[in-house]
């Protein structure tokens, strides 16, 4: 029977592979042909596992020794959670193999969270990125203005927001007594700026010099959570961009 598997690999058909690729899978493992397993194993993770099918490889992946089958089921089985572990094979697995089963839903725990933290991270840098854009792009509006022809300030097109916000700060008269939260977003945008702004002396972003100077000498003071925050927050947004910042930004006043 081991020798019809092994000598008829090559001539069957699609659906006679998609039925007998475990048993193939132990009967290579169990005869020690790793060539074939492995081949064996890359049908399985590209053309032949399915819903039916996954938490059978699954089991076998881990009694087989084929740990890159396993992580490829886990991740299936993640996807399709509530179809596979309603099947049969999740109940069998369940009565003949309770270890594995504890073992799959602990690494379906993992994966889950490990996917959880990777968006987490894809966001908060995508933030990240959005600050820093929207710290050149004051940058260019107080140092250029909106001048049309000004190809490089042009980039900054679709920050009309940020330019009608800065406007509005400027002008406000509810902003001294504290109470325009419009004035408290872009304070804090100034703030940051402050932070990495590289020559404060010829920035054209307003109170950039002076919320500089305010930070300089509170240096060596207890730092409240806010100055903490925003410290924080600024060497993030810095190290995110793959290049340092110049000519405009740097960290080296933190």
């Amino acid at each position: 029977m081991v020798m019809f598997y092994l000598l008829s690999w090559c001539s069957y058909e699609e659906a006679q592979m998609e039925e007998h690729i475990l048993s193939l899978l132990v009967l290579l493992h169990a005869f020690a042909v790793p060539q074939l397993k492995q081949e064996c194993e890359y049908q399985l993770e590209h053309r032949l596992l399915n819903m039916e099918n996954v938490v059978d490889a699954f089991q076998l992946s881990v009694l087989c020794d084929a740990p890159r089958l396993t992580i490829i089921c886990q991740r299936f089985v993640l996807m399709c959670f509530q179809g596979a572990s309603s099947s049969a094979g999740w109940k069998a697995m369940k009565a003949s193999h309770p270890h594995i089963e504890k073992k799959l839903l602990e690494s379906l725990k993992f994966e889950d969270y490990r996917q959880k933290e990777k968006m987490r991270k894809l966001n908060e840098r995508k933030v990240y990125l959005e600050l820093y854009e929207a710290m050149e792009a004051l940058v260019h509006i107080c140092r250029d203005g909106r001048k049309p022809h000004d190809r490089e300030a042009c980039r900054y097109e679709a920050n009309k927001g940020l330019e009608s916000l800065l406007q509005h700060f400027c002008g406000c008269k509810l902003r001294v007594a504290g109470g325009c939260h419009h004035c408290k977003r872009m304070k804090q945008l100034l703030e940051l700026h402050s932070r990495i702004c590289a020559d404060s002396d010829v920035c054209r972003v307003p109170l950039c010099k002076k919320l500089k100077q305010r930070m300089m000498k509170e240096k060596n003071k207890k730092k409240n959570k806010d100055d903490v925050k925003l410290k924080i927050l600024a060497k993030k947004i810095m190290r995110t961009k793959s290049i340092t910042g110049a000519p405009y930004f740097t960290l080296a006043s933190l």
